[in-house]
């Protein structure tokens, strides 16, 4: 396993992004290999995230997205990656993962996020929803194409109505 410990997002101890390159690097390298299943991408935004800022402070917001990334490393596997991607967004690397795995784990994720709520510090408990876009990378070659389709997908989550999953097609 590639040595990130001092490499974690200080709000959410998840990766920080810059480490991406090294991961997936490695991940496109592995699944060249006879028989490998391949990897997946999944990107997570918090839905309506400005709006828990400017209602509720930026101390609430800071709340939603430590517990959003507890609740995103509780949901992986030990060899998996997240990665605290942008402002609200996050990222996971799931390694040796099909389409069902990748939908499995997402739908989880989502599902876990929308039966928490959380205190913000002025007492008000606030419900969160996600949106996450999901690709696999089978056969590809250059995982910055993984990337964006699974950007496409969370775009086509969040148009769809949010609190929803979408896999790129």
């Amino acid at each position: 396993h590639i040595e990130l410990d001092n490499a974690r997002d200080s709000l959410t101890r998840l990766l920080n992004r810059r480490f991406i390159h090294t991961v997936l690097s490695r991940e496109i390298a592995l699944q060249k290999r006879a028989g490998a299943i391949g990897f997946a991408i999944l990107i997570l935004d918090l839905d309506h995230f400005k709006t828990v800022n400017d209602s509720y402070g930026h101390a609430a917001g800071d709340i939603a997205l430590q517990k959003v990334a507890t609740l995103m490393t509780e949901s992986v596997r030990p060899s998996d990656f997240v990665f605290r991607y942008g402002g609200e967004e996050m990222l996971l690397i799931l390694v040796e993962a099909d389409a069902n795995t990748a939908m499995h784990v997402a739908e989880n994720i989502r599902s876990k996020v929308a039966q928490t709520r959380i205190q913000a510090p002025g007492g008000d408990s606030i419900a969160l929803t996600v949106s996450i876009g999901g690709a696999l990378a089978k056969g590809k070659i250059d995982y910055e194409s993984v990337i964006a389709e699974a950007d496409k997908a969370l775009y086509q989550a969040k148009h769809a109505g949010r609190n929803r999953v979408m896999m790129s097609a």
